[in-house]
């Protein structure tokens, strides 16, 4: 247990004039930003999430024994002022930010664990969790115990951690973080989401690298503008400058677009930044040998001089470039680069070009993540490249989510592919109508040839299709919910995994047609 003044010892960004001194010494126990979760001894943080607002929840917190309610200084004062009166002896501090000050108090009891390992963030619209995994089996490969922190899963060494977000909340990072500390893990590989950094929960903690992987339109829905989401994943470096540790890089693509503003914001901060790419200008390249339905090769370069060639068992050019950030990353910290090449070579990762045939099937079924504008492009564009006969899409697009992306997905799937199969992603709570009419304005006035759609609302059956209508060297990607194994409807949430789904149906194919 630590006294409150301990946590709160050096955060600046509140009133601290107006706590009594009783409110100083309390001991606590534990945090939390959940009232359910709350137990005799914790702190309470009221914070405002996407859907619900913690203000609603004090007085839950507080008959769970809360000792302390950190609010929001925009709270409903009225409110507030009744809760202190009905219950006098629990102590509410006024905070500027109730998030960052979660953040803060997080790190402090735990005794800031990221101070004792090496930290690595990733963040990028795409390539974020192939990053994390690629330099996960590096950092191994050279004898290192890793934790993982990102959207397929959360590991400490083997043991895999329950989460519903790519980047979980302060308190539950530093939790992971302490117990990671405990079994002697030596790096933490974390994707730190666009959300995540402007929401505050990487606050605090002290990262010795930042990878940028690239950046494009995505959840508009939530920043409202490329400038605000920029600003976000921007922020990582911040957090890099203000990190502890002497040794600090920034490895970016030189090829993403913002790269110019990625880069001045860097070198303001006085940071050393590290680039990687295709482009023989960039610190760590890459000269593509070969890319091939079977493997992708390349020749690895740094600093001009050639080192390997690397072989990847994960298709495509947006798979170089990870897996470069990562080689990179694997020079600037000398670690050892012919186990590390050696290592990423096995590489495979849940629902990224996930495929899902075999050698007995004529044509390939591959499933995707893909569910924005650039990465239904990129994943199109390298189908193309292991030139297939045809390239057959199923996709949708996600309700409740930036609604501008969908004509440009439908003109994507156009333009890249011969047949398109729209159907259902995660609907949530957004009416399936006007889903289906934002995808099919796009649509319209196009006239490329040879091409054709067709809608197929239930995504079991559209997966089907697809499945049906291929032939002999025809590739077909089932874009939108890669690894998950649920879809999201607004009256329930079923189980529903694509690569599941098309194993079922290439198996029902191939045995009749063998019986």
């Amino acid at each position: 247990m630590k006294y409150f003044k301990e946590l709160i010892k050096g955060y600046n960004n509140f009133d601290s004039k107006n706590i009594r001194a009783e409110c100083l010494n309390t001991k606590i126990k534990n945090i939390s930003y959940n009232s359910k979760l709350i137990k005799k001894d914790y702190i309470f943080v009221a914070i405002k999430g996407t859907k619900e607002d913690g203000n609603k929840y004090i007085e839950n917190a507080i008959e769970n024994k809360a000792k302390i309610i950190i609010y929001d200084y925009r709270s409903n004062k009225k409110k507030i002022k009744e809760l202190k009166n009905k219950f006098n002896k629990t102590f509410f501090v006024e905070a500027k930010n109730p998030r960052e000050m979660l953040a803060y108090m997080s790190a402090k009891l735990f005794d800031e664990p990221t101070k004792k390992i090496n930290t690595i963030g990733i963040t990028g619209t795409n390539g974020k969790t192939t990053t994390s995994y690629l330099l996960k089996s590096v950092l191994e490969s050279n004898k290192n115990k890793t934790t993982l922190i990102g959207t397929i899963k959360n590991m400490i060494g083997k043991s895999e951690i329950k989460t519903n977000l790519t980047t979980p909340e302060s308190i539950d990072l530093e939790n992971i973080f302490n117990k990671a500390l405990k079994k002697n893990v030596s790096h933490i590989v974390m994707e730190t989401s666009s959300q995540a950094l402007a929401m505050n929960r990487c606050d605090y903690l002290q990262f010795d690298a930042a990878i940028f992987t690239n950046i494009t339109e995505d959840h508009l829905d939530y920043h409202k503008t490329m400038k605000n989401y920029l600003k976000a994943k921007l922020k990582l470096f911040d957090l890099l400058k203000e990190s502890c540790k002497k040794k600090k890089i920034a490895i970016v693509n030189i090829d993403t677009d913002y790269f110019k503003e990625i880069s001045n914001r860097i070198k303001k901060l006085n940071l050393k930044i590290t680039t990687y790419g295709l482009n023989e200008k960039a610190d760590y390249y890459g000269k593509i040998i070969s890319l091939n339905s079977k493997s992708t090769e390349y020749e690895f370069y740094a600093k001009g001089k050639f080192i390997s060639k690397v072989k990847l068992s994960m298709l495509g050019k947006f798979n170089i470039l990870n897996s470069l950030s990562v080689l990179a990353y694997a020079c600037e910290y000398k670690l050892n680069i012919k186990k590390a090449i050696k290592s990423i070579r096995k590489v495979q990762v849940a629902g990224r070009f996930e495929i899902v045939t075999d050698e007995k099937h004529p044509f390939i079924v591959a499933v995707d993540y893909s569910h924005t504008p650039d990465s239904l492009e990129n994943i199109l564009i390298e189908a193309k490249k292991l030139n297939p006969n045809r390239v057959i899409v199923v996709f949708g697009c996600g309700g409740d989510r930036d609604r501008k992306k969908r004509p440009i997905m439908a003109k994507i799937t156009a333009k890249y592919s011969d047949v398109s199969i729209l159907t259902t992603d995660n609907q949530r709570t957004e009416s399936i109508e006007q889903i289906m009419s934002d995808i099919e304005a796009g649509f319209e006035g196009l006239n490329f040839k040879n091409f054709n759609y067709k809608k197929i609302i239930d995504r079991r059956e559209a997966i089907k299709e697809a499945i049906k209508e291929a032939k002999e060297n025809d590739i077909v990607i089932i874009a939108g919910k890669g690894h998950e194994t649920y879809q999201i409807f607004p009256d329930r949430t079923i189980e529903f995994d694509d690569r599941k789904v098309a194993r079922e149906f290439l198996n029902e194919l191939f045995n009749n047609r063998n019986s």
